[in-house]
């Protein structure tokens, strides 16, 4: 069996797995960024009196922002670690069929330009 077979049937595994079996992979990583979200969001409602609710809100919307600039990091890094396209899309929750349009990036001449991960990593730096 290939790699790329074998890689595709975990994927399908996973995905068959009910919502709870999924939800115990990201569960704590999930309540980290929740208390993040907190955090951030005090330090907002200090400085710009924005109300708890408003200030959760932007945060989180930061984050999903540099979230999804992550994912298409991830996914180019897959790629050029040798993974197909289809499972990239797979592992996304994107139909293999619509991977380039999932991750223009990956195309061979997609756009690589710097992304918004790249902007937040720098400025960790």
């Amino acid at each position: 069996m290939s790699d790329n077979t074998s890689q595709r049937k975990a994927l399908q595994q996973l995905e068959s797995e009910s919502d709870y079996d999924r939800i115990t992979y990201y569960q704590k990583p999930f309540m980290v960024l929740w208390a993040a979200v907190q955090e951030a969001s005090s330090e907002l409602q200090d400085d710009y009196a924005l109300s708890p609710e408003l200030a959760q809100l932007w945060v989180a919307e930061q984050i999903r922002k540099v979230s999804d600039s992550l994912v298409d990091r991830l996914a180019e890094t897959a790629l050029a670690h040798g993974e197909s396209k289809s499972n990239v899309a797979r592992a996304a929750g994107a139909s293999p069929a619509n991977a380039l349009r999932r991750f223009p990036r990956l195309k061979a001449d997609g756009s690589h330009e710097r992304t918004l991960i790249d902007d937040v990593l720098d400025s960790l730096e």
